[in-house]
């Protein structure tokens, strides 16, 4: 019968960091909550969906051992609004108490014996990356990846490690980012990594790595399953078996022959004016077009009632070019540029534009048009 005492805060934080890998399962209701088991003087926090799983420990005074699955929506809830420091949780004929200095209250509980067991990774090549650069490329690649779990095979962040180089790529079939880093000289030399990894497990990864203070985060892969390590935390998830796009030749087959400077600042700041008025479009959701000629961009964004018109100077290199583009589209990948200038190179009204930071050719976009409408 579970009896420990631990810090409120510990025990939110953990909460916070395992349930990414929960969702309501009306099937197997067990999957809905959250496992914690003694070991040691520890509590150890698991959640599981079956494809993703996450652990987590947190110190505690163990008065006895036990195990037990909480259904943690309520009480997380509930510990957000007392103040203690401490608290102790009891298991007692099938219930969970909660004590704290004002309060003794009661929560149901799943049963414990039912919940899934855990295989650990055991093969599989192993990576160490520094943390907060991984954390900024991810969140500037999966932009472009599809939210639909039901395309499974672009629902998902593509890694893959070889010539020293760590390539993350996404896309929704409509655009494309790609970033490439280069491995720290102590990663150099391993045996090469290529895997999909789902969005929903990328989702929690970022979200668990900016509650994490931590310098570096472990990858380890036997291609059918990747495990990602901090010190206390450890995220365990399937990978994605369906083939990705083949991203290496639309890198390597597009053709440009128009190259447009804009200053990165003016541009977003026309793009999100644009926004406003495309996003409810109804014969173009978010297209607006784009006519570059004479050294400028003219951008006219239309919606039922209204119409923008915003003019920006640019440097161009080749001949005039009107086109339609999907502002949203453009606005979430310039909006993570750092450098002052952005490019577009264009071939015609209907192939794929790259995007990129002109002092960054690490990091590409590709976005394709929309069918262009004249206003």
């Amino acid at each position: 019968m579970l009896h420990i005492i631990v810090n409120r805060k510990s025990l939110l934080k953990a909460i916070t960091i395992v349930e990414n890998a929960v969702s309501e399962n009306k099937i197997r209701e067990v999957l809905s909550g959250i496992y914690i088991e003694t070991k040691d003087e520890k509590a150890i926090l698991r959640g599981t969906d079956l494809e993703l799983t996450i652990n987590t420990e947190i110190e505690a005074q163990v008065e006895e051992d036990g195990k037990i699955v909480i259904k943690h929506k309520l009480i997380e809830e509930f510990l957000k609004q007392i103040s203690d420091e401490k608290i102790t949780l009891i298991e007692e004929n099938g219930k969970l108490i909660i004590q704290s200095s004002s309060t003794n209250t009661e929560f149901s509980l799943y049963n414990a014996e039912n919940f899934p067991t855990q295989s650990p990774l055991n093969t599989g090549v192993e990576y160490i990356f520094s943390k907060q650069k991984l954390l900024n490329n991810i969140e500037n690649v999966k932009i472009s990846a599809s939210t639909n779990p039901e395309n499974l095979a672009v629902n998902c962040i593509r890694v893959e490690i070889e010539e020293d180089k760590l390539k993350l790529i996404s896309s929704d079939t409509y655009r494309l980012t790609y970033i490439e880093e280069d491995l720290e000289e102590s990663q150099k030399g391993k045996e090469n990594l290529s895997l999909s990894v789902p969005l929903k497990t990328i989702d929690g990864l970022v979200k668990i790595m900016k509650l994490i203070d931590e310098e570096n985060i472990t990858l380890k892969s036997d291609g059918s399953k990747v495990f990602f390590q901090f010190s206390n935390v450890e995220i365990l998830t399937r990978t994605i078996d369906l083939q990705f796009p083949d991203y290496k030749s639309i890198l390597n087959n597009s053709q440009h022959n128009k190259k447009i400077l804009l200053n990165t600042k003016d541009f977003l700041s026309v793009l999100k004016r644009t926004s406003i008025f495309v996003r409810e479009n109804k014969e173009s959701k978010n297209g607006g077009i784009f006519n570059f000629a004479n050294n400028k961009l003219l951008l006219t964004g239309t919606s039922e009632n209204a119409q923008i018109k915003e003019e920006i100077v640019t440097i161009q290199e080749g001949e005039d070019l009107k086109i339609s583009l999907n502002v949203k589209f453009l606005l979430d990948y310039i909006s993570t540029i750092e450098g002052k200038v952005t490019v577009l190179e264009l071939l015609n009204n209907k192939s794929s534009v790259i995007v990129r930071d002109e002092d960054n050719d690490k990091s590409l976009y590709f976005t394709m048009p929309l069918a262009l409408r004249e206003s």
